[in-house]
């Protein structure tokens, strides 16, 4: 299981939100309630990554690590990049704290974001907190089981989408997607084409009626925060806990719930759609 941050915008003061935002995350990702109650599992240990976008300037940061977020360089990492944004850039930043699943590998390839090509030649990238049927998807698109196993099911989830999504992320893309969904699907995922990035970002869990309904809701909560400039979603210790300046302009995604965005070189956002599932 994990903690994820997306945020997108034209930020005036892009270096002090997204750095912000990175601090939070190492912090959510050294102490979390919500992961000790539901899962007991307090640290998400076991690697993280960051996929920063200045959309139309041909410049990108794409950093992973199989080392604890919190004992790493993450924040300087972050940082580095963004004294190259100005306050008129478009930029996407997606990151993640990973706590593997049991079973799962822990190697750069399973660290989040995790890169895909898709058959036009565009990159998808994904984060993701919860878990899906890795082998099925494999066995549903023709991927080697042999193969599929060197991986975690993001990976394999995110090399499967890439295979079927064609000039865009449509409806039915995520519904296949979800298809395959074990525990749960919060979802940052990024479509990337020279000037534009289509962005996919919401929250699903299956609901389980047991003594642990009420964890499961508190650490799948997924926040929509809204700041001049632009958006951030994020897990909800990220936002309950280490970015109370936030909680203001915050609300709670209900479950089932994703966002699509265009995000555009000339510094346009455009709010396309919002999808439910069940």
């Amino acid at each position: 299981m994990c903690r994820l941050a997306v945020a997108f915008g034209r930020f005036s003061n892009a270096r002090e939100v997204l750095t912000s935002i990175g601090a939070s995350l190492v912090r959510a990702a050294s102490m979390d309630p919500y992961g000790r109650d539901f899962l007991s599992e307090e640290r998400h240990s076991d690697g993280w990554g960051v996929f920063l976008l200045r959309v139309g300037k041909s410049s990108a940061l794409y950093h992973r690590s199989v080392k604890p977020i919190f004992v790493d360089n993450a924040v300087d990492v972050i940082e580095g990049f963004l004294s190259n944004v100005g306050g008129d850039d478009a930029v996407l930043a997606m990151m993640h704290a990973r706590a593997a699943s049991t079973g799962t590998p822990i190697n750069i390839f399973s660290t989040h974001p995790v890169r895909a090509e898709t058959t036009d030649g565009y990159e998808l990238y994904m984060i993701h907190n919860g878990s899906f049927y890795r082998d099925d998807i494999a066995r549903e698109v023709g991927i080697d089981k042999e193969y599929a196993g060197r991986f975690n099911d993001t990976y394999i989830a995110n090399l499967a989408l890439a295979r079927r999504v064609k000039d865009d992320i449509n409806r039915d893309d995520l519904a296949w997607l979800l298809r395959f969904v074990r525990t749960g699907a919060n979802l940052g995922i990024a479509l990337v084409r020279d000037g534009l990035v289509t962005l996919i970002v919401g929250s699903y869990y299956r609901v389980v009626d047991d003594e642990k309904k009420i964890f499961r809701e508190r650490y799948y909560r997924l926040y929509q925060c809204e700041l001049p400039g632009g958006f951030v979603y994020a897990s909800s210790t990220v936002i309950d806990f280490y970015s109370p300046n936030f909680v203001g302009n915050c609300r709670v995604l209900s479950n089932g719930e994703y966002h699509k965005y265009y995000i555009y070189g000339d510094g346009m956002i455009k709010f396309d759609e919002s999808w439910r599932f069940q």
